[in-house]
């Protein structure tokens, strides 16, 4: 920073930059440099030809954005009798009502010094002044009209040049300098041109605190959310703890459950020895439980149950009919069922499925000399 014409103010404004944004696309640049309170010389800047001058900003950092006065005229109004909130809401949807049918249209109110300031821009400027600041490598906190640099006079013109824009301001406007405009609106209390150690420091005001901010509503600032400022190795490493947590945790579980299982199974085995002394494990306990039980004609492998199981398979199906049927000790049930087609067939073999009963067929189905479908069929017990 350029020591003689650095500008600095007690309150100290917080370090970053001040950019002046051009009134066409592809125009030049002007921008300041803030350090410790001071305002450093105004420089320039031309986006296609170089690279950003202001390097790399330094955390904390902060980005004002000066938007051109003649796209962004603000208008001035003595505070409405309601809260400044209330004041400000509808401040910015009267402006958004007045573009209703042309461009679409952005509004931003404020209230500054006691005054409700109001500006309407369009937003596809919105959109280019934030692209060109992105593609500089800027997200800036505020987007300020430049015209606002100058002070409300209480009467007459305030007028100054900012870079190589004239800015102009009124008790009741703040606009771009033209001289037709100036012209037009100077009343009997003249015109007073801006020094420029006064402008500096009201660049440095604007900095501190904005008056009108027109981030506002859909363009306002996103928050930065928990991960944002983490950077690329950072994440991996928490997403690396995270799988490792994860796995941690299902090992426990599956230790936990496999532990629980094995304790069930000594439980079900110590129970069949109390009644069967020659089980050794839970298949040869359960072998030794199905044989007593189908001496006794009870439980699943026995004939009752399978049979049971086919006929009401059968019956919703009347045209089948079985030829011979047999059991052995093992609990299966054979049978050969026949039909006049082999869809009548297949309706028991999925009726005995559904109900959970194992079946086995042939390959493919056979007919009689009668032109009956015949197939032998096993069912038992799962």
């Amino acid at each position: 920073m350029d020591a003689a014409s650095a500008f600095s103010v007690p309150d100290g404004p917080p370090d970053g930059l001040i950019v002046l944004l051009p009134a066409r696309s592809g125009g030049g640049w002007r921008w300041w440099r803030v350090e410790q309170g001071g305002l450093g010389r105004e420089r320039s800047f031309m986006v296609d030809a170089e690279t950003a001058p202001w390097g790399r900003l330094a955390e904390g950092n902060v980005v004002t954005a000066l938007v051109p006065a003649a796209r962004a005229p603000v208008r001035d109004h003595p505070m409405p009798d309601m809260p400044p909130a209330q004041a400000i809401a509808a401040a910015r949807l009267e402006a958004e009502a007045q573009g209703i049918g042309s461009a679409r249209r952005h509004a931003a109110a404020a209230r500054a010094e006691g005054r409700l300031l109001c500006v309407t821009v369009d937003a596809d400027d919105m959109d280019r002044w934030l692209a060109e600041l992105a593609e500089a490598g800027l997200d800036a906190a505020a987007l300020v009209p430049a015209a606002l640099v100058l002070p409300r006079p209480d009467a007459g013109m305030v007028v100054a040049e900012l870079g190589d824009e004239p800015l102009a301001r009124t008790p009741a406007a703040a606009f771009a300098g033209e001289p037709a405009l100036i012209g037009l609106l100077a009343d009997g209390a003249g015109t007073v041109a801006l020094a420029a150690e006064t402008l500096d420091a009201r660049l440095l005001a604007i900095h501190r605190a904005p008056p009108v901010n027109l981030r506002q509503g859909v363009y306002a600032p996103r928050a930065p959310g928990f991960l944002s400022g983490m950077q690329g190795g950072q994440l991996a490493r928490m997403a690396a703890v995270v799988a490792l947590l994860v796995l941690v945790l299902m090992l426990v579980w599956i230790a936990k459950w496999e532990l629980a299982a094995s304790a069930r199974e000594r439980d079900a085995l110590a129970l069949a020895q109390r009644r069967f002394p020659a089980a050794s494990d839970l298949d040869s306990a359960e072998r030794l439980v199905a044989a007593d039980m189908a001496k006794r004609g009870q439980g699943a492998a026995n004939f009752t149950a399978p049979m049971a199981a086919v006929l009401a398979a059968m019956q919703p199906v009347p045209s089948i009919r079985l030829r011979d049927l047999g059991y052995s000790a093992d609990g299966t049930l054979r049978f050969t069922a026949a039909a006049p087609r082999a869809e009548d067939v297949n309706a028991v073999l999925i009726a005995l499925q559904n109900a959970g009963w194992k079946v086995t067929v042939p390959p493919s189905l056979a007919s009689d000399p009668t032109g009956a479908t015949v197939v032998a069929i096993t069912v038992r017990a799962p």
